[in-house]
């Protein structure tokens, strides 16, 4: 540049220069003219290299600079505090931040570093974290944006620069996040932290747990680090962290026994639940039980879980409503620890520590006693569920880029019902049979039930995490999942009318004789193995590739059978001839009552993910998956797209659409042979656009208002219809025979206070389905998720001495079942109960109230903390579902099924 860089003058100046120049302090290099600070200088931003402020100053005003370009740092970034200043003023700031020295002869501008401050350097050290997990992130990639020097951070997230004193900019990349811009005024040695967000959470803002190992300060304390606290503590009378993910937006479940979970209108199947990567397929205890169950999770081990409600992208896939993400951490390298917890549910204990020098592991166990708990809420109750679990992690560094893990899960459940016997003295009442003779009727009934089941979960998956360089990495996984079922139940209802009437030739006797069986009997096997890659390479700081595969082999045995046998005997319609007849009521699609499957198929997918960062404010991704089910040779596309768009640091829009396809699972399929007639995959498209932002925010002071919107559509094709049973249990049509949608959305507020904290979470749905078939039903209809208003509100309140409380409310408007209808039977004199419309009636509304009071303490030493937990303060009376039964006299009658009353219980966390 002709007008900066006049070299060819420097000589004959020089010796002016030397004989005119004034020697001037260190924080003013410059002689104080009139004329300097009556010129104004305009620029765009703050942030200018020292050779762009030389060209603006040239550009707005008659001032020329003369330098050897050689001696000054012209890539060096000099931050202005003002915009629009003079031009004293900005030669004094530049000046001050790079050591310069300016002398003026005439219109031009000699500049000189300072020879005190030329060799001088500092040094930056830091050290690169993940926002959310406070890890540090290994070879992280840094660079001088002034010098354009660079470096990778080591394993641990460090890295060293030595640099003169100046005004520098940083650009950290890491594969998977979002690059970040840090500016830093070097004047000594300096220590920095530098975090990064994934672009994951600009995307789709999923995290809502994360374990924060490090003791944090207050400034460091922000909303998910007591989100986190305070779902923690919202699992209510178990420690079951799928619990407290029933308190988040879009998600529903009016059942404190269940730690099931409906999201958008979705079925429970429809949600994808992962292990560090690895799908768990019934991740609960006590199957038996349709209406209760308790995830198998250790929220103890949870590194972080993040919960997609919708659009997520093509690495997910099998699924139509949700993700469920959860990451084990690893076990401390540095020195052996744990804990151990009791409560009147429950035992559980961890323990993790080093093993040798580059590994660690880390080991959760837990052990019930819940039938204790069911007797205090029914003293003499006749069932007996108890369950364990033991899951770990062990993780071996075998070189500073190539990392192994372990990880296992095995789970257990025993589960049995006391034989139950009831029965009805005869009683004689007046009565007019069927063969209009007048007299007298006697009448008994006899009822008995028994069931038992064994469960028992397995999956050992070994993980190997490379990292090739510092914007690649490569992830494989072996694993194999394991599930076995074993259940068994009787119920037998006998019914016994005797006639007797006189006639004018004597006595005539008249019988009906009942009984109904019903039989269930389980044995299921099912067992997967698979191998999957994924690859992450960072191509440049504003382009990541995310790509993946697996190839999986699944096993399916079932042996079912689930059948209802009702027989008669009488004479009451042919007097004086018997009528005897039997006959099966189906429950399941089998013949007779049975289904067998024995099946065994290949399923494979790919997966590409372009993420573009377009600039700070703007990040795309594109991408699509491919996935195809050997059982019913279905080869299914899905293109996937969302974008994040932050015109504001509180404020980011987002948006969402693809296609998403689930493959019908052993309850679903027609067949155990692989043929393109079997039942298809269901498909859902995705439309989802929502916003979240801070609406005020004060990390030093802990205060903080943040909201989030989402509004959503699913769109439903080849959907499997389903009827649930009065019991819970769910038969599914293994036929591709409905359509259906889902629509609604989410409101979301969140709250800190000193001392406080909380949300509001509102949600409001509409979910239905229509058969397809010609000769079904042509109209919409609920699906059994369709729960129109559910509400949860959480406090968690610091009353200082280690004291908190917190409170959970909870409603939810009911959810559709199917009803039954009486109709009475004239040639048999006796009431029956028919299947009513699918789906035609609401339960009445759910509401609970919960409270748990908490503090923590010194036990011996060591740390500790104990909970007291009341469930249902308010001891409201929620339905959970109605059975339809006869009273003694053989008429109908509608029995209420509640959830719990009112019931405490309590527990204490001791850490070593």
């Amino acid at each position: 540049m002709t007008t900066i860089l006049r070299f060819r003058t420097l000589h004959i100046v020089l010796f002016l220069w030397m004989s005119w120049s004034v020697s001037v302090p260190a924080e003013e290099k410059l002689e104080i003219q009139s004329d300097l600070h009556g010129c104004i200088i305009t620029f765009e931003k703050s942030a200018h290299t020292l050779e762009q402020i030389f060209h603006t100053i040239e550009q707005q005003s008659d001032w020329k600079f003369c330098f050897e370009s050689s001696e000054l740092p012209l890539k060096t970034v000099v931050v202005l505090p003002l915009q629009h200043d003079n031009l004293y003023h900005v030669l004094c700031e530049a000046g001050k931040q790079l050591g310069l020295a300016f002398t003026r002869i005439d219109h031009q501008l000699i500049v000189k570093a300072d020879s005190a401050q030329m060799h001088q350097t500092y040094s930056v050290r830091g050290t690169i974290y993940n926002a959310t997990t406070k890890e540090p992130l290994p070879y992280a990639s840094i660079i001088n944006l002034v010098t354009a020097e660079g470096m990778a951070a080591d394993e641990n997230g460090k890295f060293l620069f030595h640099l003169a004193p100046g005004a520098y900019q940083f650009r950290c990349s890491y594969v998977g996040f979002k690059a970040t811009v840090l500016d830093i005024d070097v004047h000594k040695d300096t220590s920095i932290v530098i975090e990064m967000n994934s672009l994951d959470m600009m995307l789709q803002d999923v995290t809502v747990y994360a374990t924060q190992e490090e003791k944090l300060t207050q400034q460091e304390i922000n909303i998910l680090t007591m989100q986190s606290e305070t779902m923690k503590k919202s699992t209510g009378l178990m420690s079951d962290v799928l619990r407290s993910v029933q308190l988040l937006p879009g998600v529903s479940n009016d059942n404190e026994l269940s730690a099931k979970f409906n999201v958008h209108g979705g079925d429970e199947n429809e949600n994808l639940v992962l292990i560090n990567g690895s799908e768990v397929y019934e991740p609960y205890h006590i199957k038996e039980a349709s209406n209760v169950s308790i995830g198998i999770f250790n929220t103890d081990l949870i590194k972080k879980m993040d919960l997609i409600t919708g659009g997520f992208s093509a690495r997910y896939g099998d699924r139509l409503s949700s993700v469920l993400d959860i990451d084990y951490r690893e076990g401390d390298r540095d020195r052996m620890k744990g804990q151990a917890s009791l409560s009147l549910t429950d035992a559980d204990g961890l323990i993790e520590g080093p093993l040798g020098s580059n590994g660690s592991f880390i080991i959760g166990f837990r052990q019930s006693y819940l039938q204790y708990e069911v007797n205090m809420v029914d003293p003499g109750a006749l069932i007996h569920p108890s369950y364990y679990d033991v899951q770990g992690v062990f993780s071996y560094q075998m070189t500073p880029k190539d990392k192994l893990l372990l990880k296992v899960i095995q789970a257990g459940d025993n589960y049995y019902e006391n034989p139950d016997i009831q029965s009805s003295s005869s009683f004689t009442n007046s009565y007019i049979t069927n063969t209009n003779l007048s007299g007298s009727l006697s009448q008994a009934w006899h009822d008995s039930s028994e069931e038992h089941a064994h469960y028992y979960t397995t999956m050992i998956a070994l993980q190997n995490v490379a990292i090739l360089s510092s914007s690649s990495m490569l992830k494989t996984e072996l694993s194999c999942y394991d599930e076995i079922e074993v259940e068994h139940s009787t119920e037998l209802d006998l019914y016994n009318n005797l006639f007797h009437s006189v006639l004018r030739t004597g006595p005539i006797d008249a019988f009906y004789k009942s009984n109904t069986n019903y039989y269930y009997d389980n044995n299921l096997h099912i067992q997967t193995w698979e191998m999957n890659a994924s690859y992450d390479w960072q191509l440049n700081s504003g382009y990541n590739i995310k790509a993946g595969a697996s190839f999986q082999h699944i096993y399916y045995y079932q042996q079912l059978q689930d059948q209802q046998t009702f027989a008669y005997s009488t004479n009451d319609y042919r007097y004086p001839l018997v009528d005897d007849s039997l006959w099966y009521i189906n429950l399941n699609n089998g013949t007779a009552g049975f289904d067998h499957i024995d099946a065994q198929a290949n399923k494979e997918y790919a997966y590409l993910e372009n993420i573009f960062q377009i600039s700070e404010s703007i990040v795309l991704n594109a991408g699509a998956r491919v996935d195809y089910f050997g059982l019913n040779k279905d080869l299914t596309w899905s293109p996937r797209i969302s974008l994040a768009f932050a015109p504001s640091p509180d404020l980011t829009l987002r948006g969402a659409w693809g296609v998403y396809y689930q493959s019908p699972i052993y309850q679903q399929l027609q067949s155990s042979i692989s043929s393109d007639t079997n039942t298809k995959s269901q498909q859902a498209i995705h439309y989802v656009v929502g916003a979240d932002g801070n609406i005020y925010s004060d990390e030093i002071h802990q205060t903080q208002l943040k909201y989030k919107l989402t509004v959503y559509d699913k769109q439903y094709d080849n959907l499997i219809s389903s009827f649930v049973s009065s019991s819970g249990r769910v038969y599914y049509s293994r036929k591709n025979d409905a359509i259906g949608y889902a629509a609604g959305f989410d409101c979301y507020l969140m709250y800190a206070l000193p001392g406080m904290f909380g949300w509001f979470s509102y949600s409001y749905l509409q979910s239905e389905q229509k058969f397809t078939a010609p000769d079904t039903i042509g109209y919409y209809f609920p699906r059994n998720t369709d729960q129109r208003h559910t509400l949860a509100i959480l406090t968690e309140i610091d009353l200082g001495k280690e004291w908190n409380i917190t409170t959970r409310m909870t409603y939810g408007s009911g959810y559709p079942y199917t009803p039954s209808v009486a109709e009475y039977d004239q040639k048999g004199n006796v009431w029956n109960w028919k299947r009513g419309s699918l789906n035609s009636a609401y339960l009445p509304a759910y509401r609970r109230v919960d409270v748990r009071a908490s503090k923590e303490f010194s036990l011996f030493g060591f740390p500790a903390s104990a909970f007291i937990d009341i469930s249902n303060l308010l001891n409201f009376n929620n339905i959970q579902s109605y059975s339809y039964e006869y009273d003694s006299q053989g008429n109908p009658k509608i029995v209420e099924h509640n959830l719990w009353p009112l019931l405490p219980t309590f527990g204490i966390t001791v850490k070593f």
